[in-house]
C-alpha cells in the first residue's frame, strides 16, 4: 500500500470530522487574544468559537505533564516574585515541582494580546478584555484532557522540546499515557517541531494521530518526512507556505493547518489556496472577516 493510500484510507478520528464550512478553526493556546494563553479560561472561551484547541506541554521537575508554552515562566506568570521565597532561582519550568507551579498566578499578567491586534481584524465587533476574577493556576494535561472529553473538544497537543533527548522521550511517554488513561485517543492530534519526538509517538502509539510542525520554508523532503511518521496532518508556517504545496498536501490526503493566522486578508488568501484548518489567536466559527 502506498503512503497516499494509507493517509486516505484511515478511519477518521473525532478530531478529523470536517466542519460544516470546511475550514477547521483551531484556537491557538485557547482564545489567546482575549484570555491568558494556555489557561482554563482561554480553553473555556474557545468553546463555541473553535473546532479544536491547540496547547503546549512540558515536564515539571517531578515529571508531571503541564501546559505551558515557554521553557521559562517569566513571561506569563509571577515566578520572579514568588520563586525566591520558594528557594528557586530559576524560572525554567523543568526546575519547578508541580506543587510549586500550582502557586503561580498565570492570569494577572495578562492584557489583551497583542495590543495592536484590536485594529488588525476589521468587523470583529466588541470583544471583552480579560479581567481575572480569580488567580489562574497552571493546568496539567490530565486535567485538560478530562475537560476535552466532557465537551468533546479535540486537542492539538504540541510536544515542546525539553532539555535533552532523554527528557524529550519521557515527555512523549508521559503525554501518551495521559491521553490513553483519559480515553481521548480519538480527540488528540500530537504535533511537534522535534521530528524525533513524532517518530517516538508513532512507535509507541500509532493509534494517536500525528502532525509535522515546521517554521519557515518547507523541507525539501517534506513528503518523505510525513510518510515516515505516518502523519495525518501538516502544520506549516503561514508566512512561507505556497499555494502549490497546500494543494499537493490536500490531494495526498493530509490535513493542512497553517499557523498563526490573525489577518483577514491572509486568511482569505490561504482559504482560497485550499487549507483545511487555521490556527489563530482569534477563534470564531462565525467568521472574523
Amino acid at each position: 500500500m502506498t503512503a497516499d493510500a494509507r493517509v486516505q484510507g484511515r478511519l477518521a478520528m473525532a478530531w478529523q470530522r470536517r466542519p460544516q464550512r470546511g475550514l477547521r478553526i483551531i484556537a491557538h493556546r485557547g482564545f489567546r487574544a482575549r484570555f491568558p494563553e494556555n489557561t482554563r479560561s482561554a480553553f473555556a472561551a474557545s468553546l463555541g468559537r473553535s473546532h479544536m484547541v491547540e496547547l503546549d506541554v512540558r515536564l515539571s521537575l517531578d515529571k508531571e505533564v503541564v501546559i505551558h508554552h515557554d521553557d521559562c515562566l517569566s513571561r506569563c506568570s509571577n515566578a520572579a516574585e514568588i520563586g525566591p521565597g520558594l528557594g528557586l532561582d530559576s524560572s525554567r519550568v523543568e526546575q519547578w515541582r508541580l506543587d510549586q507551579l500550582r502557586r503561580l498566578d498565570l492570569g494577572s499578567w495578562f492584557s489583551p494580546y497583542p495590543q495592536e491586534a484590536q485594529t488588525i481584524l476589521a468587523g470583529t465587533g466588541s470583544l471583552p478584555s480579560y479581567r481575572p476574577a480569580a488567580r489562574e493556576s497552571i493546568p496539567t494535561l490530565a486535567e485538560i484532557l478530562a475537560w476535552a472529553k466532557l465537551y468533546r473538544m479535540p486537542l492539538n497537543i504540541e510536544l515542546k522540546e525539553q532539555a535533552d533527548a532523554a527528557a524529550n522521550a519521557l515527555l512523549v511517554r508521559r503525554a501518551i499515557q495521559r491521553v490513553v488513561a483519559a480515553n481521548c485517543t480519538e480527540l488528540v492530534l500530537f504535533s511537534s517541531f522535534n521530528y524525533d519526538m513524532l517518530r517516538q509517538c508513532r512507535s509507541l502509539a500509532p493509534f494517536i494521530s500525528r502532525a509535522f510542525l515546521y517554521g519557515g520554508a518547507a523541507p525539501a523532503d517534506l513528503f518523505e518526512l510525513l510518510a515516515a511518521i505516518d502523519a495525518c496532518a501538516c502544520h506549516p508556517d503561514q508566512s512561507r507556505v505556497e499555494a502549490a504545496l497546500i494543494q499537493s498536501l490536500v490531494q495526498k490526503g493530509y490535513a493542512v493547518h497553517v499557523w498563526t493566522v490573525n489577518d483577514c486578508e491572509r486568511r482569505r488568501y490561504l482559504t482560497d489556496c485550499g487549507i483545511t484548518g487555521m490556527i489563530t489567536d482569534y477563534p470564531s466559527l462565525k467568521g472574523i472577516c
